[in-house]
């Protein structure tokens, strides 16, 4: 679990540097094609990060696995392979009645989407590892910032108004501009922070990931 949260810290740290240089030379509205694709395909790189991150964090805490502190978090008994994990996640998922485990799963496509913080609540409600009620808290504090992101990603890979109508919902908790493709949202500002929404929301993200493994 502490690797996991370094390389998650890491690779948040190197893509909000490159979401700091292009916001240094570019304005928030008339952003070229190019620069669309760039924060795009940045988003999605976040998103990613933060899926697999909080995947590691569910299998290993099954499996079993160590703590920042050094405290031994123990493998339940039906966890016996990293396939047996991603199985039960996916019953679990489906809100199936238990038994949760059991059979294997080596098709990733199949899993829950990881980083989405209400299916990964219920995941770790179901499954129950040694440390699930500190996930549970962890995940939870980062919950509106996830999600944040999750619908402008969203919107951004399936862009139609529908998404769009989503992604202007999220004006009021923020000093929003007008925005003509989702990725404009990326710069709208939080209130208490005064920085970027992207920047606020990953900066929540590391807060849990430390959280989550501390």
């Amino acid at each position: 679990m502490v690797l996991s949260e370094a390389k998650l810290a890491r690779e948040l740290d190197s893509l909000s540097q490159h979401f700091r240089d292009l916001a240094a030379t570019k304005p928030p509205q008339g952003f070229s094609l190019k620069d669309e694709c760039f924060l795009e395909g940045l988003l999605s790189r976040v998103w990613q990060a933060w899926c697999v991150f909080c995947r590691s964090c569910v299998i290993k805490s099954c499996v079993g696995t160590v703590n920042h502190s050094g405290a031994i978090i123990p493998a339940l008994p039906q966890a016996a392979s990293e396939a047996h994990v991603s199985a039960a996640a996916i019953h679990a998922k489906a809100r199936r009645s238990p038994p949760y485990w059991g059979k294997c799963n080596t098709l990733l496509r199949k899993e829950p989407t990881w980083g989405d913080v209400d299916v990964l609540a219920h995941v770790l409600t179901c499954l129950r590892p040694a440390n699930s009620q500190q996930l549970l808290a962890a995940f939870s504090s980062s919950h509106a910032s996830a999600k944040v992101l999750q619908v402008i990603r969203n919107g951004a890979a399936h862009n139609h108004h529908q998404n769009l109508d989503e992604i202007l919902k999220l004006r009021s908790a923020h000093i929003a501009s007008q925005i003509g493709h989702p990725t404009h949202a990326m710069f709208w500002i939080e209130p208490s922070s005064k920085d970027y929404l992207v920047m606020q929301a990953i900066q929540e993200l590391k807060d849990a990931g430390l959280a989550a493994i501390s």
